[in-house]
C-alpha cells in the first residue's frame, strides 16, 4: 500500500503541471490541434518501453475491442473536451473544477459495481472535497461576458469529470497490460483529435516558439509517465477505484498553485486558499487510520 500511495502521488502531482502547461500552450495552438499532437507523441514514447512490436501488434488485435472504447473515452473525448474548457477559464479554476472527477468516479464505482461502495468515511471526504471545490468555484464573477465564458468552461470540465468516470470503469474491468493499453489508446486518441481539428477548421500554429515546443514536450511526457502509472495501479486486484481517485483530490491544490506561480496573470486570494485547505484535509480523512476517528464516526461506519 506504501508503493500504491507513492506511485499515485506521483501521477497525481504530474497531472497537476498540466492545468498551467496546457494553458501556456493553448496561447499558441487551438486546443484540438494541441491535444492531438501532444497524445501522439506520448503514445510514441511509450512504445520502446513497452516490449517487443509483434507483441504491441497482437496486443491490438486481441483487444481493440477495449482499447478503442477506452481510446475515444479516455483520450478522444475526455481531453477534447477537456482541452476546450480550459480554454474558457483560468488554469488554477480548472484544476480546481477538475478536482470533482473523483466524486464521480464513486458514484460511477458505486453503480456498477459490487465490492466498491459508499463508506461513511468515503461519504465525508468526498463532501469535504466537493465544498473545497464549491468554495473555489462559487467566487467567480458571472454577472459579464466573461463570466458566463467561464461558466460554459466549468460545465464542460464537469462533464470531462463524468465521462472519464466511465472510461476508467472500463480499464478497471479488464484489467490489461498498462503499457501497452496506455500507448494504444493516447495514440489512436491522438489521430482521432487531430483529425477533429482539420474537420473543425483549426489553423496550424504559423510558427513553433519556444515555450510552445518545452509545454508540449513536457504534457507529452506526463501523459506518458502519469496513465502508464494510473493504468498499472487500475490492474491491481486490491485497488478499488474510488479509492484510488480520491488521491486525486490532491490535483486540485497542486495544480492551482503550478498555475500560481508559472502564469504571471493568475494568484491566489482568501477563499481559494481556505478551499484548498478543506479539500487536503478532506483527503487526509480518508486515510487516516480508523482508530483515530472521532467516536462517533466509528460507532456510524
Amino acid at each position: 500500500m506504501k508503493r500504491t500511495t507513492i506511485l499515485a502521488l506521483t501521477a497525481a502531482l504530474l497531472w497537476a503541471t498540466a492545468y498551467a502547461g496546457v494553458k501556456i500552450g493553448l496561447e499558441y495552438a487551438e486546443p484540438f490541434f494541441f491535444a492531438g499532437i501532444r497524445f501522439m507523441i506520448s503514445g510514441l514514447l511509450i512504445i520502446p518501453f513497452a516490449g517487443r512490436i509483434r507483441g504491441y501488434v497482437s496486443f491490438f488485435r486481441e483487444n481493440w475491442r477495449t482499447v478503442l472504447p477506452v481510446s475515444l473515452l479516455q483520450t478522444s473525448l475526455f481531453y477534447g473536451l477537456y482541452f476546450q474548457g480550459i480554454n474558457l477559464v483560468p488554469a488554477a479554476v480548472a484544476a480546481i473544477v477538475m478536482g470533482s472527477e473523483p466524486l464521480f468516479v464513486a458514484l460511477t464505482a458505486h453503480a456498477l459495481t459490487h465490492d466498491d461502495k459508499f463508506t461513511l468515511r468515503k461519504g465525508f471526504s468526498i463532501a469535504g472535497a466537493v465544498i473545497g471545490i464549491a468554495l473555489l468555484s462559487m467566487q467567480r464573477d458571472f454577472g459579464d461576458a466573461a463570466g458566463l465564458r467561464e461558466i460554459l468552461g466549468i460545465a464542460v470540465l464537469l462533464l470531462t469529470c463524468f465521462v472519464g468516470s466511465f472510461g476508467q470503469m472500463i480499464v478497471k474491468r479488464k484489467a490489461l497490460d498498462p503499457l501497452f493499453l496506455n500507448s494504444q489508446q493516447i495514440l489512436l486518441g491522438g489521430a482521432v483529435l487531430l483529425i477533429m481539428s482539420l474537420i473543425t477548421g483549426e489553423k496550424m500554429p504559423a510558427s513553433l516558439p519556444l515555450p510552445f515546443i518545452s509545454v508540449l514536450l513536457w504534457l507529452s511526457f506526463v501523459s506518458a509517465c502519469a496513465f502508464s502509472i494510473w493504468y498499472s495501479l487500475l490492474k491491481r486486484r486490491e485497488v478499488k477505484v474510488s479509492e484510488l481517485n480520491l488521491y486525486k483530490f490532491i490535483i486540485p491544490v497542486a495544480g492551482a498553485v503550478f498555475s500560481w506561480l508559472m502564469i504571471p496573470a493568475e494568484g491566489p486570494d482568501l477563499i481559494t486558499v481556505i478551499g484548498m485547505v478543506l479539500i487536503a484535509v478532506s483527503v487526509m480523512l480518508f486515510f487516516i487510520n480508523r482508530e483515530r476517528l472521532p467516536k462517533v464516526i466509528q460507532d456510524m461506519e
